[in-house]
């Protein structure tokens, strides 16, 4: 499956079990591609390489622009290629999976969330990733357990966010820090005309009982 409107780059994993997750029960991958929208990052979009029979995703490369480089408000964004998947997680599993004919599939994902798990700098490499290098924040161990469930939670409800009661307004907080999603899901979109269209619910319905 495949999505957007995070504005940042990141995957989620959908199991069979969610009281067992583990590479045996992925069963489904949800594909969060970051955006051209330079408010969650350097603006940037992803090239799938897709088998022409199967369909089956067998890669992904995502291409970038430095917003920081000086000819970028001048002469425009210059793209280069920022990652691929394979090559920046699939040597390092075990075993390694750099088969380019080889599919990405919910237990391929799996894994990488337990390389997340096991090995720190991957983890933070990943997690810069998310916003292509880009106002990086710090990712501690207990914003990084919150981000590794959020990617395991492709049904919302096994997300680990803490609920607090109210409406919100306005964006979420990107802290590492913050328990609503652990910044593990940004959108630059929430909000935006939720007070307007709540105000004529209200106007409307004062108006009726009057």
């Amino acid at each position: 499956m495949f999505f957007g409107h995070t504005h940042v780059d990141e995957f989620q994993i959908g199991y069979t079990n969610y009281s067992r997750q583990s590479a045996a029960t992925a069963f489904s991958t949800s594909y969060i591609a970051p955006a051209l929208t330079p408010t969650s990052g350097n603006p940037s979009f992803r090239v799938y390489s897709v088998d022409p029979v199967t369909w089956a995703v067998l890669d992904f490369t995502v291409y970038s622009a430095n917003m920081s480089a000086p000819s970028y408000a001048t002469t425009g964004p210059v793209w280069e290629k920022y990652y691929s998947v394979k090559q920046a997680y699939g040597s390092l599993l075990n075993p390694p999976y750099t088969n380019p004919n080889a599919e990405l599939t919910p237990t391929f994902w799996h894994n990488v969330t337990e390389l997340f798990e096991t090995n720190d700098n991957v983890f933070q490499q990943y997690y810069a990733r998310k916003s292509r290098g880009f106002n990086v924040a710090t990712c501690d161990s207990t914003c990084k357990a919150v981000e590794i469930c959020a990617l395991r939670a492709a049904e919302a409800q096994y997300d680990c966010a803490v609920t607090k009661p109210g409406i919100n307004f306005g964006k979420r907080e990107e802290s590492a820090v913050n328990t609503i999603h652990a910044a593990a899901h940004h959108d630059d979109c929430a909000g935006v005309y939720t007070p307007k269209i709540v105000k004529k619910i209200r106007s409307r319905l004062t108006y009726e009982v009057a």
